[in-house]
């Protein structure tokens, strides 16, 4: 009788002590920390293979691991693969058990198997009908359903949980939820407050709590969500990420990097540290996200984390390390889950290392993948177009840039510039007309911009290059007008301008005007060898005049 007590009392402990393990579990989901859950449940499910709740709880962290893992991570099938493992061998040991069922709908869920969902969370309501919080786990899945099947079951699920629990919080969070999936932020964050109140100091609440505010653009109040979720426990990891992704939308980079570092001490699995990479990379703090992903990278391989070192190093100015990352990424990536920008920023590596005929290749490859960076790359392509001497090609990217962007006159420019080197390298004045009615549309536009004068005139030169006609003329007329208000910033202009007016007064025996353009150029350009014998010419001309 006494051994038989003992062995009663004995079994008491050992349960108590796994429902304090299962509890501990359920604490780390609510947390993120998935390999702790992983763990604790298998020391569970080793001494009691029976303990089928363990498995779910199981299942739930490898679907979790699933979720926060980026779409390229070879290992989100395997998540998921083992997610269903799990419930199918609890299943197994009890056909009957709630749990499962709801743990492969929300699979069917995440696969799109929109029926398969809807039988097997007619199977976990059924089995699970006497249970709240069964009924309150089914209720969350057929939430992530959504539609008006989804809405109707979840909300009469968690009536039917509040009839056998009426003062179970996770029944006004899953309320919450319900809202907040319809978009009704006011009304989740009202059920989420009375969770709070019914239950102050579980951080999930808070943290539900900040993530309908951000829902509602309400980034104060989010945030003071979020702190109280670390005051009530410090170690609640995911608010911290909350934080530091607030801080960042708000252009706090310090505080959002320092809530971020702590979100990834409490929780350095590789899924945090790619995002903590990915938020120093889109701060701008490239330095950092290299030393972040090349600490994180000694012990594990990214498809991801190796792209932005990539990214991190170009934008640091490291082009040839760039270059080599972007090529093993390349090396070990799917072709089709390349996306353009990969090839973007190769392109741009390449060009700033002289590879320009390389870098045209790349500009191509991205805009094949996606033509709304045309804005961005067609310029990049027309300057190692340009450097390439092919002309032609870089108009055709220049005129892509002006469809794309038509209220940049610098484009214009850049566009006549290129139309004059066409004409000048395959003489065909078709392409100075060209140049011409380019840059006459940008002087109505804007008509005090000295350059363009310069260009008109060496345009209208190259259409008259004996200067008989003086088709240059009435431009640089005009760069001398507005260019000698700031002859220090014009300089060049002015001497091309001067140049011309000399020789075109000259040709017309006009050498009074030649005389005084010669000398204007000299002014300029004391040991310009054109005035140099120009001007003493003009000078006997001239007394000869005066006999």
């Amino acid at each position: 009788m006494l051994l038989t007590l003992r062995m009663r009392y004995l079994l008491a402990i050992i349960g108590g002590l796994y429902a304090q393990s299962l509890m501990e579990a359920e604490q780390a989901l609510t947390r993120e920390n998935y390999d702790r859950v992983v763990s604790i449940t298998q020391q569970v499910l080793a001494a009691k293979p029976k303990e089928l709740y363990a498995y779910y709880l199981q299942g739930q962290a490898y679907i979790g691991k699933y979720r926060s893992a980026d779409e390229e991570d070879a290992r989100r099938d395997f998540y998921l693969g083992q997610a269903k493992e799990v419930f199918n061998l609890a299943l197994s040991k009890n056909p009957k058990q709630p749990y499962s069922y709801i743990g492969l709908a929300e699979i069917d869920v995440i696969e799109k198997k929109p029926d398969n969902a809807k039988n097997n969370l007619a199977k976990a309501e059924e089995y699970g009908a006497n249970e709240a919080k069964a009924l309150i786990e089914t209720a969350r899945v057929y939430t992530l359903v959504g539609g008006k099947l989804g809405t109707d079951k979840a909300t009469l699920l968690l009536s039917k949980a509040k009839t056998k629990d009426p003062s179970n919080p996770a029944i006004l969070v899953g309320l919450g939820d319900l809202w907040l999936q319809q978009g009704v932020a006011e009304l989740a964050i009202d059920n989420y407050q009375k969770a709070i109140t019914a239950e102050p100091n579980n951080p999930m609440n808070h943290h539900k709590l900040g993530l309908a505010y951000v829902k509602a653009k309400s980034y104060r109040e989010a945030a003071d969500a979020f702190r109280k979720a670390t005051e009530v426990d410090a170690s609640f990891a995911p608010a911290y990420r909350e934080l530091g992704e607030i801080y960042y939308l708000v252009q706090k980079y310090q505080q959002a990097k320092e809530n971020y570092q702590k979100y990834v001490m409490l929780y350095p699995e590789l899924s945090a540290r790619v995002r903590y990479a990915t938020f120093l990379y889109l701060s701008k703090d490239y330095k950092a996200a290299v030393e972040e992903i090349r600490k994180a990278m000694k012990d594990t391989f990214s498809m991801v984390l190796q792209r932005l070192l990539g990214y991190s190093l170009i934008e640091d100015g490291k082009h040839d390390e760039g270059l080599k990352e972007l090529a093993k990424y390349f090396e070990k990536q799917n072709p089709e889950r390349v996306i353009a920008k990969d090839y973007a920023y190769y392109a741009k590596a390449l060009d700033k290392v002289g590879q320009d005929s390389l870098a045209v290749i790349y500009y191509r490859k991205a805009l094949e993948k996606d033509a709304s960076l045309g804005g961005e790359l067609y310029p990049e392509m027309a300057n190692a177009l340009n450097s390439l001497g092919r002309f032609v090609e870089s108009a055709q990217a220049l005129e892509k840039v002006i469809e794309l962007n038509p209220s940049n006159l610098n484009n214009y420019y850049k566009l006549g510039v290129m139309y004059y080197r066409i004409g000048q390298s395959q003489k065909d004045t078709n392409y100075f007309h060209k140049a011409i009615q380019t840059f006459t549309y940008i002087k109505e536009k804007k008509p005090d911009l000295v350059p363009v004068y310069t260009e008109l005139g060496r345009c209208a030169a190259m259409l008259d290059p004996e200067s008989t006609q003086g088709r240059a003329k009435p431009h640089y007329e005009k760069v001398v007008e507005l260019g000698s208000a700031d002859p220090t910033k014009y300089r060049n202009d002015l001497i091309e301008a001067y140049s011309y007016l000399g020789y075109y007064h000259y040709n017309k025996e006009e050498f009074q005007q030649s005389y005084n353009a010669y000398t204007k150029l000299k002014e300029l350009d004391p040991q310009n060898p054109q005035a140099a014998q120009a001007i003493p010419y003009l000078e006997s001309v001239l007394k000869q005049k005066q006999k």
